[in-house]
């Protein structure tokens, strides 16, 4: 009896669990083809939505294992939508990201049954307003078209922002109306977080539309502060820099000069940022690796990087790089790479004693 009762709770848990996945999007193993033509069966049309998204992606990872499976996505999408999955970087999936210009991740197409481009929703959301997003993307007045129109028709920033928006999450260049916006909108608008932060984070770093927002930073300042306004400026380079750095620059088709990258690191420079962050060094280290200054790189890491707090994940990341030098260095630059690294692992044991030193007298004092 105890058995039986045991296999019935077991049988029980999975029809819940298959209830509960049921419930959510169903998502089906289709090739593109076969899902048009599902999507396109007469009398039975429906659209598609395709879940661009990539095996680093971890916002793509949380919306399939949180949102992807709850009631309200699955009640939106499964009676009007063929929906599927692929990832961008295998198989199939590279196809679909050349053909639509998929560069962000998660992207999420909207395409008739024709295999034609409605629409496109950007960026991790919540099943609710992931469903909100997607009502959004297919009113006609919310596509690039219909955003366009309004533009044209009167400039503002609230006609512009959205349409420069759109033109950014469908990999269209939005700089020119961005610039139009900058030019005419008044400071309040033009200084706003949303726009600077899309304005900075489009734009090339030293064109001279970034000229034109670094010339107005004093005002940008007295908006939001100096210490928001660097981080703002700052973050648009970083990934950049850092895959420059680590030399992987390439698979994403990131590309600078080294007088652009000495450039960034100039600007970087002058903003002053907080040396004791290990991110803060990212640029001059870009720039020693474009340079192939490997004796350059290796003494700017025993004299600014050595004594950086360990605890900081990017510490790890900025190692990894030298690290990665290696290789290429001659056995006097190998010397004094495993020389950098002996002296890191000197620090890490004092501050394991420190911290072992600090945990006995806590323990003397509780009594334990």
């Amino acid at each position: 009896m105890k058995k039986l009762i045991a296999c019935l709770t077991i049988c029980l848990g999975i029809l819940s669990w298959r209830s509960a996945q049921a419930q959510g999007i169903n998502f089906e193993k289709l090739t593109m083809n076969e899902a048009l033509n599902k999507a396109g069966i007469p009398g039975a049309e429906k659209l598609i939505l395709i879940d661009c998204f990539t095996s680093w992606c971890i916002p793509c990872a949380e919306m399939e294992a949180q949102e992807f499976p709850k009631k309200i996505a699955g009640d939106y999408f499964n009676p009007k939508f063929v929906s599927v999955r692929f990832d961008m970087e295998k198989g199939e999936g590279k196809e679909i990201a050349k053909k639509y210009n998929v560069t962000a991740y998660p992207t999420f197409l909207l395409l008739n049954f024709q295999g034609q481009e409605i629409n496109r929703v950007v960026g991790k959301a919540s099943a609710q307003e992931f469903v909100d997003k997607v009502k959004a993307a297919l009113d006609p007045k919310n596509s690039i078209p219909g955003l366009k129109a309004a533009y044209e028709e009167k400039k503002s920033m609230r006609t512009g922002f959205p349409y420069a928006l759109a033109l950014y999450q469908n990999s269209k260049d939005p700089s020119p109306v961005l610039e139009e916006l900058f030019d005419n909108a008044q400071d309040f608008e033009r200084f706003s977080k949303e726009y600077l932060e899309l304005a900075f984070g489009i734009t090339k770093f030293g064109s001279p539309f970034f000229r034109k927002l670094m010339l107005e930073k004093s005002n940008i300042d007295a908006y939001w502060g100096t210490e928001v306004t660097n981080r703002i400026v700052f973050d648009k380079i970083r990934k950049d820099m850092y895959q420059m750095a680590s030399e992987t620059n390439a698979k994403y088709n990131i590309y600078y000069t080294p007088k652009e990258v000495e450039e960034v690191a100039y600007t970087v420079a002058l903003l002053k940022l907080p040396q004791d962050k290990p991110e803060s060094h990212m640029c001059r280290i870009a720039l020693y690796v474009v340079n192939k200054d490997l004796d350059g790189l290796i003494a700017y890491y025993k004299r600014n990087i050595a004594n950086l707090p360990n605890i900081d994940v990017f510490k790890g990341i900025l190692d990894g790089i030298l690290m990665k030098q290696f290789d290429k260095a001659n056995e006097t630059q190998k010397s004094a790479i495993r020389e950098y690294f002996s002296g890191v692992a000197k620090t890490y044991e004092r501050e394991a004693q420190d911290y072992q030193r600090k945990a006995e007298r806590v323990m003397k004092m509780t009594g334990k």
